[in-house]
C-alpha cells in the first residue's frame, strides 16, 4: 500500500510538471492522466478490501472528530477526483491546456497529500505491530 502511495505522488508530480510546461505536451499529459487514473483505480479497489481506515486512524490516536472529518474529506476528494477525470479524459485539448493546468494543480496536490497522509497512517500502524522499523520511510 505504501508503495502504491509513493507511485501516485510521484506520477501526481510529473504530471503537474508536465502541466506547467507548453500545449504541445497535452497528448503526452493524456496519457499520463490516464495511467494515474488506472493507477488511484487499481490502488482504491484493494485498499477498499484490506484496509479498515477508521481502524488504523484509531490506532494512530486520532480522536473520533477527526476520523470522522477524514472519512468526509476523503469522500469528497473521490468525488472530485471522479469529475476530473471525468472532465479531462481521454483528451486534454490544447486549447484547454491553460484550465487543465490550473484544475491539475489543485486536483493533484489535494491527491498527493492525501495519499501523504494515509502513508503516515500506515507507517504508524506499521511501525506499532513490528511490521517495519523505524528510519526507511520516505514521503513526496
Amino acid at each position: 500500500m505504501i508503495e502504491d502511495h509513493e507511485k501516485i505522488a510521484r506520477q501526481c508530480s510529473e504530471l503537474v510538471n508536465l502541466s506547467r510546461e507548453s500545449n504541445t505536451q497535452s497528448a503526452f499529459a493524456s496519457r499520463k492522466l490516464i495511467e494515474l487514473a488506472v493507477t488511484v483505480a487499481d490502488h482504491l479497489g484493494v485498499e477498499d478490501e484490506v484496509i479498515d481506515r477508521t481502524v488504523v486512524a484509531m490506532e494512530a490516536r486520532c480522536s473520533a472528530d477527526t476520523i470522522a472529518m477524514m472519512e468526509e474529506d476523503l469522500d469528497i476528494l473521490r468525488s472530485d477526483w471522479k469529475a476530473f477525470i471525468g472532465h479531462w479524459l481521454p483528451t486534454i485539448s490544447p486549447d484547454d491546456w491553460a484550465a487543465f493546468g490550473i484544475q491539475a494543480e489543485s486536483m493533484l496536490d489535494r491527491l498527493s497529500l492525501q495519499v501523504k497522509l494515509e502513508t503516515e497512517l500506515l507507517y504508524d500502524h506499521a511501525l506499532q505491530d513490528g511490521v517495519v522499523r523505524t528510519g526507511g520511510l520516505v514521503l513526496h
